[in-house]
């Protein structure tokens, strides 16, 4: 989720959830983390890595195939010359000539469909190899992640809790004991928002003033209205009036 996400609408009460706002608010500044080279390298690894095991029924059928049609032309071959030493028929001998030509590419059909089993038995294997690595790859991309989610929350935390003590109304100097109106004010005062927010809050006197102290696009709903029309209605002004004051 972004930050707008979470604060989209700043009223009583918004159930923020602190980390996960906190860390949106990180995101929106683009803060660069120790592992974010790594992590960029890890995602281009997975990218081609396969995460299957390529199928063999369809050449096994060719080889069974294969088979099949050589034995055949193998059979018409070895009757057509027992019956051209006996005849010795001009006929007979064109009929054997074009057999052996049908025999050498029914060889040559089955040499590729065994190549191509032999392909395949290969990739499944490098496959299987491939999704133990893969396994491996995203553990450690997970605990990056993590890693990166630390050192942001780390560096935008002070941040949060300088702005929440400056917040209208607010009695507390830290992020994590601030009510979640001021919480939420506090994240959009440091973190970079595009779109207008709802405020249905009375912590300042004018939209101007809220817009001034947020550096934020505002619309202002009383709170007693918000409370009638719900928590929907709020939304819906909020999407449906972008870039009006």
């Amino acid at each position: 989720m972004t930050l707008y996400d979470h604060v989209r609408v700043i009223a009583p009460g918004l159930p923020l959830r602190r980390a996960d706002a906190l860390a949106a608010a990180a995101r929106s500044l683009d803060i660069e983390t120790s592992v974010d080279a790594e992590r960029r390298e890890l995602r281009a690894k997975l990218e081609t890595c396969p995460d299957s095991v390529p199928s063999r029924t369809d050449v096994w059928r060719r080889v069974a195939e294969s088979i099949t049609e050589l034995d055949a032309k193998r059979e018409r071959v070895a009757t057509l010359r027992g019956r051209l030493q006996e005849a010795g028929d001009e006929q007979l001998e064109g009929e054997y000539r074009d057999a052996i030509r049908e025999l050498s590419e029914a060889e040559t059909e089955h040499v590729a469909a065994k190549e191509a089993l032999a392909d395949v038995r290969s990739r499944a294997r490098t496959v299987r190899d491939t999704r133990e690595r893969r396994l491996r790859l995203e553990d450690r991309l997970e605990n990056l992640r993590r890693t990166a989610r630390r050192e942001r929350r780390d560096t935008v935390e002070p941040m949060a809790d300088a702005a929440v003590a400056a917040v209208p109304g607010c009695e507390v100097g830290r992020y994590a004991d601030a009510d979640p109106i001021s919480a939420a004010l506090a994240l959009v005062r440091i973190g970079r928002i595009e779109l207008p927010i709802v405020l249905a809050c009375s912590r300042f006197e004018t939209r101007r003033a809220a817009e001034r102290w947020l550096d934020a696009s505002v619309h202002r709903v009383d709170p007693s209205v918000y409370n009638q029309k719900g928590n929907q209605t709020a939304h819906a002004d909020v999407d449906g009036r972008h870039g009006r004051g």
